[in-house]
């Protein structure tokens, strides 16, 4: 992590994306050309990245599927959101939405070299190329909330209301659910959530009406499984060693 004191560790962090590609070194050439991301090659050879505030961390993967429509939709933070979309065309992206949500924040979606579609938020806060925001697809907000918040615990605002919103597990990552749009039924681009006891999780992803669709693998010394919720989006569970 470039975090000089490292991550922030916790029960509920959004921690963790696989990004679709079709050549990562051109992915990851883009996301540190635009965006700053930190670029770390593993022991294995394989490539990764820290976020720009190095709190969210990712990789790479080929042979899936991009996801080149509004399901699941991840945000970066960007401190310009005109100079940052002159900066996306320049190098080859397309802007396909744009919007101004007032108060100097806007958002903007882009897509990266395989096509997947990836939001910018700018936000007078500052924070430039941090993973800062999630939308999650939902039929039913209110009864997605309550899953999340059974299952990680996630603070939620204006419960009760179709502007339910959440805050991760340790504040870093926020997000929302939103109506009328397709759920994410393959991993794609895969998010993952950090937490304590990936086997308390699995039951917990269960007994509130989820789904596991890949159990607990025999990863070490990281634990990973990757679950369905109730209105089919899949992510993935983590525990940290």
């Amino acid at each position: 992590m470039s975090n000089n004191n490292g991550p922030t560790l916790g029960n509920g962090k959004i921690c963790y994306i696989e990004i679709p590609s079709v050549n990562i070194e051109g992915s990851s050439s883009f996301y540190q050309r635009i965006f700053g991301w930190h670029i770390r090659t593993r022991g294995n050879g394989s490539i990764a990245f820290d976020d720009g505030i190095g709190e969210v961390s990712g990789t790479w993967v080929l042979d899936r599927k991009p996801s080149t429509e509004a399901g699941l939709m991840v945000s970066i933070m960007v401190d310009n959101i005109e100079e940052m979309i002159k900066t996306l065309e320049a190098n080859g992206s397309k802007i396909v939405y744009k919007m101004d949500l007032g108060g100097d924040q806007f958002i903007a979606w882009f897509t990266d070299p395989a096509g997947n579609v990836i939001s910018l938020y700018q936000h007078p806060g500052g924070g430039n190329g941090k993973i800062c925001y999630l939308e999650i697809p939902a039929a039913d907000i209110n009864k997605s909330a309550d899953f999340y918040k059974a299952v990680f615990n996630w603070p939620l605002r204006d419960k009760g209301t179709e502007d339910v919103s959440f805050d991760d597990g340790v504040g870093i990552v926020s997000g929302m659910w939103v109506l009328g749009r397709k759920p994410s039924p393959e991993p794609g681009l895969l998010i993952y959530i950090m937490v304590d006891n990936a086997q308390a999780a699995v039951n917990a992803v269960i007994a509130n009406g989820g789904k596991i669709v890949q159990p607990i693998g025999m990863d070490a010394p990281e634990i990973t499984a990757r679950f369905s919720d109730l209105f089919g989006n899949v992510l993935g569970l983590y525990q940290h060693p």
